[in-house]
């Protein structure tokens, strides 16, 4: 029976073939190109890109908007030359590319960062309204009774906080 290995072993960056090893080092070259990036074209526009892939000497990267990776076109060379001194002397091209796909991934990123607000109720009920509900509780038992005389205290509650 094999021992399980410890996780030292697993992220050991001395194996090639290991995979998680791999994987980090793939991190860190895509933090490194956002980085650039950033640098580069400012924080605005590169938070709007996300690198999808590096391999074979070129690096791929994704957006939402076709107005920034119009813009992007505008500073492809310099971003090239920059990649090629800082991280990768053969590095071939840079490609951009319009993707849905990116849009899903940074909406649902949007919405993780964004703090919930819970909303209070503004619906009000008119005063007649208010008055039957109370006339209904009155006639009602049990939770009926007490659904209604909810009801007809929301009116005023609301009414106060205005």
């Amino acid at each position: 029976m094999k021992t399980p290995k410890s996780l030292n072993e697993l992220i050991s960056s001395d194996k090639e073939t290991n995979n998680l090893s791999l994987y980090r080092q793939k991190t860190s070259k895509f933090r490194l190109i956002h980085q650039l990036l950033s640098e580069i074209l400012g924080a605005n526009i590169a938070q709007n890109i996300v690198v999808s892939n590096y391999k074979n000497s070129i690096v791929y990267l994704e957006t939402t908007s076709a107005g920034i990776a119009t813009g992007f076109k505008m500073y492809q060379s310099q971003v090239l030359s920059s990649f090629r001194k800082q991280l990768d002397p053969a590095l071939v091209t840079v490609e951009m590319k319009v993707s849905p796909h990116s849009a899903a991934l940074q909406s649902k990123r949007a919405k993780a960062e964004a703090p919930t607000i819970i909303k209070k109720s503004t619906r009000t009920i008119p005063d007649d309204v208010a008055k039957m509900f109370e006339s209904i509780a009155q006639s009602s038992k049990g939770p009926l009774k007490e659904q209604f005389m909810k009801l007809s205290r929301l009116n005023k509650s609301n009414k106060k906080s205005d």
